[in-house]
């Protein structure tokens, strides 16, 4: 398989090459309406795409994928899609929708024949060819749970994913190599830590963590490659796959964690059904969704040693409001238990403890005890923090107005208390911040990339000319790009999901 990724790249990067005059809207492409985001110019509505067939697929191959789209582009599945300049009939269905109605993805199928890499053309919002039926999109995968990944792999320019808005606020790569920037790329080695390394460990639950789903579809994202795309592929799938029962009766498959709520994943599921149309992943996500509120059902802190994390607060508030963006039928549902959610982390982090009066510098701080740590005193995990940070900045795209300000303030705060309180003398993050005391040193140097990110984040929402901020920021980043290390795959996990992010609020 690696020399079949190897090939994959090559045309990964041509592909970032055939949509050089694509705009890139970097932004989060929600439906914030709270004026913080500068979401630029809209994308150029056509694209180049690249198809490549998996090993031993030839001949006549009906093509499915789907091409996640910026809020606003369009509100109905109408899309041109040419071969060597011939119009192709296609089917095309809509997926899911913004606040506004306009479609967060179109669904597309065409049949060809193909026989090595070639390309299509696409413009959205034209029409063109005729009308096909669709096929399930079972029939287009090498095994029918899509484990080992479609007939045919298609891959997406780089520029056009940072625009949709799809996968968080990002920045092509290419567009910061070599820059001070460009730290990320040292760690995140996606075809060291690839499905091969994963399979290889997936009978210990720890190599699960942190939804990898999501963080090697940001990867593929980001980079235009095809190995965390292939990655991505198969383990939403693998995943999935894993899942029985519907509703609260939903279980996951991962070994010994079905009542554990860290292991309960939406997001990969949903930018998996956003690339595919795959609606087994949709109803998958909605299910997780349940089961994840069955297993938090009280997402408040009674202090002490009453279980909290923030880790556990910002996968449950994904699973919300991921399982909410594709729901068909449960959307309203979800998003209750995200704005219930959302209510009681900002008052958290507005009350708790009452002994820290500093009303500008806060974490969700929490005791030791419930976060299961001996250390004996309050304080937060800046590198967890980053999981709940990036679901609140989800959160605020979608509700938008005053409730998007709050969250927006608090992840200012946020940050402003990491920058300032949650490094040791030599400016490495601490594993554990302390409110009013030294926190504990980290032995490791796997923790730069995450405070980086919620650094970041609070210079850009606090108006981007905090200059000790700022300098906090490059900082931590220099510190992740000359010192920071993924020792292991699950390490990669978490400091490759979120805090790739970071680029795109500083550059």
């Amino acid at each position: 398989m690696k020399g079949k990724l190897v090939a994959f790249a090559i045309l990964a990067s041509l592909c970032s090459l055939s949509c050089a005059s694509c705009v890139g809207k970097i932004g989060p492409g929600g439906d914030d309406t709270a004026g913080d985001d500068d979401d630029g110019p809209p994308l150029d509505p056509n694209l180049t795409v690249q198809l490549v067939p998996a090993a031993g697929q030839s001949g006549t191959q009906v093509v499915n994928f789907a091409v996640p789209l910026p809020r606003g582009m369009t509100s109905a599945p109408a899309v041109r899609v040419a071969h060597g300049g011939n119009d192709l009939d296609s089917y095309r269905r809509g997926l899911g929708a913004y606040d506004d109605g306009s479609l967060r993805a179109i669904q597309i199928q065409v049949q060809l024949e193909i026989s090595g890499p070639t390309s299509l053309e696409l413009a959205i919002g034209a029409t063109g060819g005729g009308d096909r039926a669709a096929v399930d999109v079972a029939t287009t995968l090498v095994a029918a749970d899509g484990t080992q990944g479609p007939k045919v792999w298609v891959l997406l320019p780089p520029a056009w994913m940072a625009g949709s808005g799809a996968f968080g606020r990002i920045v092509p790569q290419a567009e910061i190599a070599g820059t001070p920037l460009d730290a990320w790329g040292g760690v995140c080695d996606y075809d060291r830590w690839d499905t091969d390394a994963f399979i290889a460990q997936q009978a210990s639950r720890d190599v699960w963590l942190f939804d990898r789903a999501t963080a090697m579809y940001r990867g593929y994202a980001i980079t235009g490659d095809a190995a965390p795309l292939a990655s991505a592929y198969r383990e939403a799938a693998i995943y999935r796959a894993g899942v029985t029962g519907r509703g609260s009766a939903t279980r996951i498959s991962i070994p010994t964690a079905a009542d554990d709520l860290k292991y309960h994943y939406t997001q990969g599921m949903a930018l998996h059904w956003l690339l595919t149309g795959d609606d087994r992943f949709r109803d998958a996500a909605e299910d997780v969704a349940v089961r994840t509120h069955d297993l938090w059902t009280d997402p408040g802190y009674a202090g002490g040693a009453d279980f909290w994390t923030e880790r556990h607060a910002g996968f449950a508030l994904h699973a919300y409001e991921w399982a909410a963006m594709v729901s068909d039928d449960q959307a309203a549902t979800f998003r209750g238990w995200a704005d219930a959610a959302v209510a009681t982390y900002l008052d958290m982090q507005a009350t708790w403890p009452s002994s820290w009066t500093d009303r500008d510098a806060r974490c969700f701080a929490h005791s030791a005890d419930a976060h299961g740590e001996g250390y004996g005193y309050n304080g937060c995990s800046p590198w967890m923090s980053a999981i709940l940070a990036d679901a609140l900045e989800v959160h605020a795209t979608r509700v938008g107005g005053t409730r998007a300000g709050e969250i927006r303030a608090a992840l200012v705060r946020l940050g402003r208390i990491v920058a300032r309180d949650g490094r040791d003398g030599d400016g490495k993050p601490y594993y554990w911040l302390g409110l009013g005391r030294a926190g504990e040193v980290d032995e490791y140097e796997e923790h730069w990339g995450e405070s980086a990110y919620l650094v970041a984040m609070a210079w850009h929402h606090g108006g981007r000319s905090d200059a000790a901020l700022r300098t906090a920021a490059d900082e931590l980043v220099t510190g992740l790009r000359t010192r920071g290390e993924a020792g292991q795959l699950r390490s990669f996990n978490w400091q490759c999901r979120s805090a790739v992010q970071a680029p795109a609020y500083l550059k």
